[in-house]
């Protein structure tokens, strides 16, 4: 399950782009609009550790 780094939300196992940016922009316009040049998957998803 992957959690908006942002607020915890729960966002399902594997979100599409299309689902992370409407979360996104909703919840977290304020953000967006600070951030426009990131990815969804970069603004809202916790970065996976490197092995």
């Amino acid at each position: 399950m992957k959690q908006c780094k942002l607020c915890g939300s729960p966002l399902g196992k594997e979100p599409t782009t299309e689902e992370l940016d409407k979360h996104w922009k909703k919840h977290h316009n304020w953000h967006w609009e600070s951030n426009k040049e990131k990815t969804p998957e970069q603004a809202l998803l916790k970065n996976k550790p490197v092995k």
